[in-house]
């Protein structure tokens, strides 16, 4: 499964692969990002999100997710820089996973 860094070319000062070591200090979105690794979603269905990718940029951060166990029910989450872990994980829960590939972007506090 390719991860948001895999999808595009980015800076490696900008984006931190997680999973193994879930260091997000790098990208500044430590609150946003560390908060939702591992957190309980629930919504249309029951989920624990994994971070899967977090780059900055200079209008928002761009935080790829999956669900446990499945990397493959992605999405990316595109968050202004005063998102709440609570309102990114509110949008989470209105995301059904599925197992297909999708380049899927729900924003989060962010105009599109």
């Amino acid at each position: 499964m390719a991860t948001l860094a895999q999808l595009w070319e980015f800076r490696s000062a900008s984006e931190a692969k997680v999973h193994a070591t879930a260091d997000f200090s790098q990208t500044g979105a430590v609150p946003l990002a560390a908060g939702l690794e591992g957190r309980q979603v629930d919504g249309r269905s029951n989920w624990v999100a994994r971070v899967d990718g977090v780059h900055l940029d200079e209008r928002a951060w761009w935080i790829q997710v999956s669900r446990d166990g499945d990397d493959s029910a992605c999405v990316v989450l595109r968050c202004s820089h005063r998102t709440t872990v609570e309102q990114a994980a509110a949008v989470l829960g209105h995301w059904q996973p599925t197992t297909t590939l999708s380049l899927l972007v729900l924003n989060v506090m962010s105009i599109a």
